[in-house]
């Protein structure tokens, strides 16, 4: 008998051995008396073909099964991603050996996806594959050409399909720069202390904009105000505009700039626009 007959003549000794098994009651489900008898033939086959060619033999008869072929692969994934697109992405299919699955592999093309934080993927003997995504969570919109999220770490994601953006502060000034490059990381960076400013304030943030020479400028999202703060985003600085902001009237049609760009002080004057304040846009701050 030689080395490729070998695993055929072994399989039809144990279905015959199955038949007269099923004549008698046991307590082992299906399943489990074929997983046994799966292992005692890669032991016989272990000790027949001790040489490296005749195990490599018998791996690949036994990788080529359709005992192992995948019958179902689980899918845990958070908004905006369908399981359907984390199936396509990962490569796999259903009827693929699941020993020819590489779990980091897999994880490894999941994470080229912009968007996806983190992926966990996990064989799961004989016929199961279970995939684990998270997202990564948007907090503010990147006015960029191409539709750009900052999540709450710093990292800056765009979204396939072009989701639509979210009600959320816009951050601006970064058009013309590179979001992968040291000053915009930077930048970036410094924009997450500035958001829980809309819970502090008791203000929506309408949107943070950032210039390389003078800083931080917010503007807000129910007041023609801009907030000039600068480099400074000590929480002491923060209770001062807020200070001020509640002595402010709240008034539609008024405008003014809140400087905070000095030491134990803010300055607070009317800003005159001949074109009227409705001329700001994202683009455009006052």
């Amino acid at each position: 008998m030689n080395a490729l007959s070998f695993p055929g003549a072994v399989a039809n000794w144990w279905r015959v051995s199955g038949r007269r098994t099923n004549r008698r009651t046991t307590g082992a489900p299906p399943t489990r008396r074929r997983g046994t008898r799966f292992l005692l033939m890669l032991v016989l086959g272990w000790v027949m073909w001790g040489a490296p060619s005749g195990w490599s033999v018998f791996q690949q008869y036994v990788s080529s099964h359709s005992y192992f072929a995948v019958t179902d692969i689980a899918i845990e994934a958070e908004a905006p991603f369908s399981p359907e697109e984390i199936l396509t992405w990962s490569g796999l299919t259903r009827g693929m050996s699941v020993w020819a699955i590489d779990p980091q592999q897999v994880e490894a093309r999941l994470l080229t996806v912009s968007g996806i934080r983190a992926a966990q993927v996990r064989r799961e003997f004989p016929q199961q594959v279970t995939i684990h995504v998270q997202t990564r969570r948007p907090v503010a919109v990147i006015a960029r050409p191409i539709v750009t999220y900052l999540d709450d770490s710093g990292e800056s994601f765009t979204l396939p399909n072009q989701h639509p953006e979210l009600d959320l502060p816009y951050v601006t000034g970064l058009t013309e720069v590179a979001l992968d490059s040291v000053t915009a990381r930077a930048a970036l960076v410094g924009v997450l202390p500035l958001l829980p400013l809309a819970t502090v304030w008791a203000e929506p943030l309408s949107e943070i904009h950032w210039d390389q020479k003078h800083g931080y400028t917010l503007f807000l999202a129910r007041r023609h105000l801009t907030i000039r703060l600068g480099w400074e985003t000590a929480p002491e600085k923060f209770a001062q505009v807020g200070m001020v902001l509640a002595r402010l009237p709240v008034d539609e049609g008024a405008s003014a700039v809140v400087d905070a760009r000095f030491v134990n002080q803010v300055v607070v004057r009317p800003y005159l626009d001949d074109q009227g304040v409705g001329a700001r846009t994202p683009a455009r701050p006052l």
